[in-house]
């Protein structure tokens, strides 16, 4: 399930100084990482690890955050958030929920005793699908089309679904305007879907079905919370934690349970919480959008890959007012061609109360993305980066971030060697900032066919032979493979320090730059002390 987390718009404190030492040390250890955790057996956590999701914040925010939590999950003043409440209560089958919808099929059938809106069918309906039809309502609790079971694929075309009640569950998609469930295959074609209630999702798949929608235009406007809402976590919560920072009571399109849904040349948008949602994926979920515009307006995430889930985006438009995309443990996402803005992160990545060596995997090939903020943030968290032939344009000038999680249910490491954070540059020519801060876990650059202006601090950077690195600030770095003096720049008055990888033909000593910096190679003890004194300085 969701594990979001909460990103504030100040920039992470000085990190201490026995985090810094063991920044440093993590990064020396280059022993081969361990074997990715297969996302099949990633733990599909609950709607508390979206609670889970604490930030680097203002002095006194991780209290009140944790506090909020608690409150939420009905835990007593001062307990441990995430703990007194217990797990969420689990999802319900469709076999167990009675559905109410304007329009159900069922195995192949569709059944017009289980339909509601007989009058309002005005066009062509068959037990394979439905044509030119209407259907509205303003019911809570109210479907528009439920299709369960069949692997036969129903249709609906030239349709207009228009629902304006309140849901109860978007986990079970009960109010949502097209579901398919049960193993059953839906296609949406030149069809609009609009919802203007809490908990309305405009489509969802669930329980291993498949959904196609081509053209059509899906929004999720939300509503108002009912006057007599207690918060709560999991199954039937009406809004985002509190700590997550982002607001919205629907999402527009949520996939769970094994499903599979694929989207071409349309249009999905959502006022707030999130457009294209995964959940409780079951160990394995695949979204898709190709030629298609992903937006969130007010606040929230573009696209979302929880534990086990594979997100893809193909030559599309990701425009996101907080997140461009999350990233949840060993969740994927792959942006192909992708261009849009994101208020905070591009992608934000984080772990939460999940293994140790689960690994997310992020790539961004080709496409144009800006942010506010770090285009990538990795929160505690294990990741691989690859970014090949794309252009970043964070308004920070911060292109990769790595921070500890404040947040208490941040996965433990517990002195384990984890796979770490690896970034990978491929075809590129970017400008801007890498910087390491989290000293739970080493991270390793690799610059191939790419050059990099910017600041590089706390990681192992290795670059091929046709690659460059410009510092356009003080960094710290050790090098790793056998890189040439030429390779290196910085402008006058800023010097690159580093340890040498045990290849280099470098020696200890300080070499003058072309640019009119230096560099300075040294051993572990040496850096060490450098970069206590400039953390030491920076408080």
């Amino acid at each position: 399930m969701n594990s979001k987390t909460l990103q504030h718009s100040a920039a992470p404190a000085s990190l201490p100084a026995l985090t810094a030492i063991a920044l440093l040390c993590a990064s020396l250890t280059l022993a081969p990482a361990p074997a990715r955790a297969d996302a099949s057996t990633a733990p599909s956590l609950g709607a508390a690890a979206e609670t889970a999701a604490g930030a680097m914040a203002a002095p006194g925010a991780d209290t009140a955050a944790e506090a909020q939590v608690a409150l939420a999950l009905g835990a007593p003043p001062g307990a441990p958030a995430g703990m007194a409440g217990g797990p969420p209560p689990p999802v319900r089958s469709s076999k167990e929920i009675d559905y109410a919808a304007e329009l159900t099929v069922s195995d192949g059938r569709y059944l017009p005793a289980r339909s509601l809106a007989a009058a309002a069918v005005a066009g062509k309906t068959s037990d394979s699908g439905a044509k030119g039809i209407t259907l509205r309502s303003a019911s809570a609790n109210r479907n528009g089309l439920i299709v369960h079971g069949s692997h036969t694929p129903y249709t609906l075309s030239d349709a207009n679904i228009a629902l304006s009640g309140n849901g109860s569950n978007d986990f079970e998609a009960i109010g949502a305007g097209a579901l398919v469930d049960a193993g059953g295959s839906l296609v949406l074609k030149s069809v609009t879907i609009t919802t203007s209630g809490v908990l309305a999702a405009a489509t969802a798949a669930r329980e291993g079905a498949t959904l196609k929608v081509y053209d059509s235009t899906l929004t999720a406007h939300g509503g108002p919370l009912p006057a007599d809402y207690v918060p709560k976590i999991g199954p039937g919560m009406m809004e985002p934690p509190p700590p997550l920072g982002i607001k919205g009571t629907a999402r527009t399109h949520l996939s769970t349970s094994r499903s599979k849904t694929y989207f071409y040349n349309s249009h999905i948008s959502a006022d707030g919480w999130g457009a294209l949602s995964t959940d409780d994926t079951g160990g394995d979920v695949y979204l898709e959008a190709n030629d298609s515009d992903i937006t969130t307006r007010n606040s929230g995430y573009g696209v979302y890959a929880d534990f086990g889930a594979t997100v893809v985006l193909n030559r599309s438009r990701l425009n996101a007012a907080t997140f461009g995309g999350i990233i949840a443990g060993a969740g994927k996402i792959d942006l192909n061609q992708v261009e849009g803005n994101a208020g905070a992160n591009t992608v934000m990545i984080h772990s939460v109360m999940g293994d140790p060596q689960e690994r997310a995997l992020l790539a961004i090939k080709g496409g144009r993305l800006a942010s506010a903020q770090a285009a990538v943030l990795v929160k505690s968290a294990n990741a691989d980066i690859t970014i090949d032939g794309a252009q970043l344009l964070p308004q920070d000038g911060v292109l990769v971030r790595s921070i500890v999680n404040q947040d208490p249910n941040a996965t433990r490491i517990d002195g384990q060697q984890v796979p770490g954070i690896h970034v990978t540059l491929r075809n590129v020519d970017l400008k801007g900032d890498i910087l390491h801060q989290d000293g739970k876990r080493g991270m390793t650059v690799t610059l191939s066919h790419s050059k990099l202006r910017g600041a590089v601090q706390g990681a192992v950077l290795e670059l091929s032979t046709d690659s460059s690195w410009t510092a356009s600030n003080d960094s710290r770095v050790i090098l790793a493979g056998t890189p040439e003096l030429a390779q290196l720049d910085a402008p006058s008055g800023v010097t690159i320090h580093a340890q040498r990888g045990t290849a280099s033909t470098l020696r200890d000593g300080s070499y003058p730059l072309a640019g009119g910096g230096r560099l300075v190679v040294s051993g572990a003890q040496l850096a060490w002390h450098l970069l206590m004194r400039s953390i030491v300085k920076n408080d």
